[in-house]
């Protein structure tokens, strides 16, 4: 359950940005491992939710879909910022958590790193995601472009891919 709705609220982080995505900045292309904590609206962390490792594989081409897939999920979303600090307001309809929710989402670029808090008001209280991204190089031997997962025993295990249909 709990995996479940960390899934959903990050791919709900992934998609708080459709609407003007473009003026984000590009990451890297590469390997991103990502680090993430979800907090509940009781202040505590989610069982299970807390330090998850996870690993994208990003290109130029990939990048911008993580953050546009799925844009009719997100509606009157506003993008404020400038150099390496963005805002991202706005309403989703979360897919995890099948509800509506409010999402106030910090960015914070560095040269090859990603610092990300989003908070979700929800039917349920706020839940907070935040997560450490940084970029590992090369992508591993196996991953496409889009890919989603983590590494285990030295391997790629995926889980999704941003361009899988389900994504679209």
């Amino acid at each position: 359950m709990t995996k479940r709705i960390l899934s959903g609220l990050c791919l709900a982080t992934l998609l708080a940005a459709p609407a003007l995505a473009a003026q984000l900045p590009n990451r890297a292309p590469g390997l991103w491992q990502s680090t993430t904590t979800v907090t509940g609206p009781d202040g505590k962390p989610l069982a299970n939710a807390v330090n998850v490792v996870t690993v994208s594989c990003v290109d130029a081409l990939n990048d911008q879909k993580f953050f546009t897939s799925n844009q009719s999920a997100c509606t009157g979303l506003e993008i404020s910022g400038h150099g390496n600090r963005y805002n991202v307001d706005g309403s989703c309809q979360s897919q995890g958590l099948g509800q509506g929710v409010h999402i106030h989402e910090t960015l914070v670029y560095g040269e090859k790193t990603l610092q990300l808090q989003a908070v979700y008001n929800g039917a349920e209280g706020a839940m907070t995601v935040t997560s450490q991204l940084q970029w590992q190089g090369d992508c591993l031997a196996g991953m496409q472009p889009g890919d989603e997962g983590n590494i285990t025993g030295g391997a790629f295990s995926k889980s999704d891919n941003i361009n899988d249909t389900g994504n679209q």
